[in-house]
């Protein structure tokens, strides 16, 4: 052992090269590089661009470096990563200046509300960016080729823009500058002029693409041989592609590395290749909703992880059931239940993994006495019974699966009364009948019961009768949606109350008025949809003291009360108003001005509202896409700045207007729908100048039109529906029209 004093030196010498480590450490840190302006500045004009950034620390005169979101190449001082996702910003467009920002290698717009054509410039500039995702953003248009130019991209995410399209050969152009691509997620974005072209082009131009997203993307045809040289594959999905056909590829029990296969919503046909099953990683298999596919259930093999099957809407059948014993790690199962014997559920109540159960009865004629097997598996969390008729046999069964967190019945039939025991599943999360024929029973009084209910889900379905008051027991509600069920009464007073909840949607017939909404300012409550119901009296001022309120829709009531404008714009947060078709008047006092840029709201409908002027306050409102004034005593010009406005959908029918301000030619590059009918206006037809390939309707009938332009034609020829009826035209009919 050394002596004493020799430890203590060497202990010493320790802290000492410690300290000289975190000395330079520190050194390092202090000379890291600020961010640069021009990046700041970008930054900055990107933040004066977006609606509803609360962005603190986003402050001219401070590095944006330290800002939250931003990171930076400290050596440099440039913006290397920007995470604005699920912020749920809003913008009427993409500021330019994000593309200042061309060290960029890391960006994710996602979740946030943008609703205009992906620019076409720009993204070639961001040449080191390795991760786009610009999901759920409503961009839409052509997606541009630009982005083809971003030759490092590992992972583009696309999806769920269900505007957005691509061209024959701008896929094709794109997907082969895209060779390092690992990651393709596209779902929802339109590839219906590929054709069936598009797995050639994969399979040629992404040699090591792993995960592939194509659902909901209008794909057809058979998958190409080709396709089997992406051999890396670990994700497949190609769900609700409902034009592609042909035969599931043998090949795929070659890709070794394949977790998950989605093709589910398809028209494949023939048999499904048994190898697939013994895929060693495999873990998802979702085959459902292919009425033409035959599944055999042969062998599973010992060692098998798949977590979950789904051959709902399949022709599956089944010759080695004692394989499913290997399906140890089951824990979601889809099956047609038609025709299966005994033996199927018996092997089913052994899966101990197994929590989540689908079944469906294709014929809902067939006897239905075997169903009580599912009682057996007590660790369901989640169950869906989808045509069953349970008229004849009452399911008592249901209550003894008391770990169930979500309960859905579809297309089924009860009995007299509707099984209480449902009221005894007090864990159940989420409850949901769809076309379910209850006999005109009333909503059972035991939904009060089940305490832990975030979500009750009611559409069409033959109830009858008022919303239960117990309803009012259900304090962790946050979702009531019952539509089309023949509800009628009163809405309780106890409803919105309810502490959490955020989401209340019924179509009915309910009546009484509405209740108002204690502690308007912490309540949660986002969206209010009550329409097509026949509520009477005020509208409850805490309505308009709601700071969540997201979406308020009245329409087709017979509320009746005086609204002040300036009360709608106190809701910051609102991006859809519907007040239409009650007995309410609408006012815009002197000073209801509007900040730009402090409102949300993108679909105002004000039909039937008693105006008398045109609301000088909308010249403020930036982000309005849908505008109805219909049904209005409204006189005079329509404004010129109302074609300034991105306006999608405009009607004015059933006014007094007699000019426009702005004529013949008016500016409307998005518009889809203008309906001017039933007013005064005088000379020459309008012309809406629109996106060249914006499909569009147009309604001028029942005005004092006294001419058209020579070359109107010529700017209508994508409109789809003009009515020019009843009104004063004469003269020779342009032959523009033609075209």
């Amino acid at each position: 052992m050394a002596p004493a004093k020799e430890r203590l030196h060497n202990l010493l010498a320790l802290l000492l090269f410690i300290g000289c480590l975190l000395t330079d450490a520190t050194a390092m840190f202090n000379t890291a590089a600020p961010c640069l302006p021009d990046q700041a500045s970008s930054l900055l004009q990107l933040k004066g661009s977006l609606i509803g950034a609360n962005l603190s620390s986003w402050q001219a005169g401070t590095d944006c470096c330290h800002w939250e979101h931003v990171t930076c190449d400290m050596a440099l001082g440039r913006v290397i990563s920007l995470n604005l996702g699920e912020l749920f910003l809003r913008s009427p467009r993409l500021d330019p200046a994000l593309f200042n920002l061309t060290s960029l290698r890391n960006l994710s717009l996602a979740f946030n509300y943008f609703d205009e054509v992906l620019p076409v410039f720009g993204f070639e500039r961001l040449t080191d960016i390795i991760h786009l995702n610009l999901s759920w953003t409503n961009f839409r248009g052509q997606i541009p080729i630009g982005i083809a130019c971003l030759k490092n991209l590992v992972t583009i995410d696309l999806s769920s823009n269900y505007d957005l399209y691509f061209e024959r050969r701008s896929f094709q152009t794109f997907m082969t500058n895209m060779s390092n691509l690992r990651e393709l997620y596209l779902d929802g974005a339109s590839l219906r002029s590929i054709g069936s072209a598009w797995s050639t082009v994969l399979a040629d131009s992404v040699p090591q693409l792993q995960i592939l997203s194509l659902s909901g993307c209008h794909i057809s045809g058979s998958i190409h041989p080709s396709f089997s040289r992406l051999r890396s594959l670990r994700v497949i999905n190609l769900g609700d592609n409902s034009k592609l056909t042909g035969k599931v590829p043998e090949y795929f029990s070659e890709l070794s590395s394949l977790r998950i296969l989605d093709i589910s919503g398809n028209h494949f046909e023939g048999h499904f290749p048994t190898k697939i099953f013994q895929l060693k990683k495999l873990r998802t298999l979702d085959l459902s909703g292919n009425p033409m596919l035959s599944v055999r259930l042969t062998y599973f093999p010992a060692v098998n992880n798949l977590e979950t099957l789904d051959l709902v809407g399949t022709n599956f059948s089944y010759d080695m059931l004692s394989s499913f014993a290997n399906l140890e790690s089951l824990k979601t199962l889809g099956l047609n239940m038609m025709g299966t014997d005994n033996e199927l559920p018996s092997l089913i109540s052994k899966l101990s993994s197994l929590d989540d159960l689908r079944l469906r009865l294709v014929r809902s004629d067939l006897d239905n006495r075997g169903l009580s097997w599912v009682s057996n598996l007590t660790q369901l969390t989640h169950l869906l019974l989808d045509g069953y008729d349970f008229s004849r046999l009452v399911p008592t069964w249901i209550g003894e699966l008391t770990r169930l967190e979500s309960l859905y019945m579809g297309d089924c039939n009860f009995p007299m009364p509707i099984p209480h025991q449902i009221g005894n599943l007090t864990k159940l999360a989420e409850l949901k009948f769809s076309s379910c024929d209850f006999a005109e029973q009333r909503m059972p009084s035991w939904i009060g019961n089940l305490t832990k209910l975030t979500s009750l889900k009611i559409y069409d379905c033959t109830f009858s009768g008022p919303i239960p008051s117990t309803i009012g027991k259900l304090i962790q509600l946050e979702a009531l949606e019952v539509s089309y069920s023949n509800i009628n009464g009163n809405i309780p007073k106890s409803l919105f109350a309810l502490p959490v909840l955020q989401r209340l949607l019924t179509e009915n017939q309910l009546v009484g008025s509405l209740e108002d909404i204690p502690a308007p300012l912490l309540s949660p409550l986002f969206e209010i949809d009550l329409r097509g119901n026949q509520l009477t009296g005020p509208i409850p001022k805490s309505f308009f003291q709601l700071t969540n309120l997201d979406y308020l829709d009245l329409d087709s009531n017979k509320l009746s009360d005086t609204i002040e404008l300036g009360s709608i714009w106190r809701l910051k947060s609102l991006t859809h108003l519907n007040l239409g078709n009650n007995m309410i008047s609408v006012l815009e006092k002197e000073g209801n001005t509007i900040l730009p840029n402090s409102l949300k709201i993108q679909a105002l409908y004000l039909s039937s509202c008693n105006l008398t002027k045109f609301p000088a306050s909308l010249k403020y409102l930036d982000t309005i896409q849908g505008l109805d004034l219909s049904n209005n005593q409204i006189e005079g010009a329509i404004p010129s700045w109302l074609w300034e406005r991105r306006l999608v959908s405009l009607d004015l029918s059933y006014n007094r207007f007699t000019t426009l301000d702005r004529s013949p030619i008016v500016q409307m590059s998005y518009l889809i729908f203008l309906d001017l009918s039933f007013n005064r206006l005088q000379g020459s037809i309008p012309i809406p100048l629109i996106s060249s390939n914006q499909l569009f309707a147009l309604d001028y009938s029942n005005n004092n039109f006294s001419s058209i332009e020579p070359n109107f034609g010529k700017y209508v020829r994508n409109a789809i529906y003009i009515n020019l009826s009843k009104n004063k035209l004469n003269g020779h009919i342009p032959l523009s029209i033609c075209s």
